[in-house]
């Protein structure tokens, strides 16, 4: 062996004695551990590997993130059961592994919120009451499919480019005319699967990931996530997101 002070194996690099990659590591890995334990209220019997998997259920994790860590949890496992002399582990995982945990759990533990990633320039939301020319003139313009509808009370409805579709279905099989006038006529061809939910603008990236992929009783998607000052109904939206976002959050959660 060379006088170089690494010379890397695997995962690992055999290093002289001092300062322990392998100590950096295992805080890295002990604080993702405990932050999944505490985002999923685990017990201390639940596995590391199953709260992973936990959360790849509920599009908290990305498949990057999910394949990393299982490395890791390998990784860990080998360096916890290894030899060790003077209190050291003799074999230390390499600087590029120990760096990539750290990165990973800066993801995690500091994940963005949706605001910081997300830019949008105009909301446009309607009330019942407006017409439906502008409602087309939106769509021609914006190419939006999602629209927020806010009345007296706050949120009502989500207006999506499905409703707008069966109305004129409906409308042009009577006399071959578009009757309706106000959003509220269009309302009426709603079904429950156009539905928006609600979230705070503390709102993280993983958490929103997890409200887009989240099913209802009908096992229906949310068409879009109405961020406002704290996730209530009679706040007005600060962005309005939908699934042609996700591409750009996970880009975000990338490490």
């Amino acid at each position: 062996m060379s006088d170089a002070s690494e010379s890397t194996a695997g995962n690992f690099s055999v290093t002289k004695p001092g300062k322990s990659s392998a100590t950096e590591f295992l805080a890295a890995f002990n604080q993702i551990e405990a932050f999944l334990r505490d985002s999923l209220d685990a017990r201390k019997s639940d596995s590391f590997t199953w709260m992973v998997r936990q959360l790849v259920k509920r599009n908290r994790l990305t498949r990057s993130q999910s394949d990393a860590l299982h490395s890791f949890a390998d990784l860990r496992n080998a360096i916890s059961h290894g030899e060790y002399h003077d209190g050291h582990p003799i074999a230390d995982p390499r600087p590029d592994v120990v760096d990539e945990i750290g990165r990973l759990r800066d993801v995690l533990l500091a994940a963005p919120t949706v605001l910081g990633v997300l830019k949008q320039d105009r909301i446009v939301r309607f009330s019942p009451a407006t017409g439906v020319t502008e409602v087309l003139s939106a769509i021609r313009e914006h190419g939006y499919a999602q629209f927020p509808v806010y009345d007296t009370d706050g949120y009502h409805r989500l207006l999506t480019a499905r409703t707008v579709a069966r109305w004129v279905a409906h409308d042009l099989a009577d006399n071959g005319r578009l009757d309706a006038g106000t959003v509220a006529d269009i309302l009426r061809f709603a079904e429950p699967q156009d539905r928006a939910v609600l979230a705070s603008r503390t709102t993280t990236v993983p958490e929103m990931l997890e409200l887009l992929g989240t099913r209802d009783s009908r096992g229906q998607l949310p068409d879009a996530v109405i961020v406002t000052e704290h996730g209530k109904r009679d706040q007005l939206p600060l962005i309005i997101v939908v699934a042609a976002d996700i591409p750009a959050l996970l880009d975000a959660v990338e490490f």
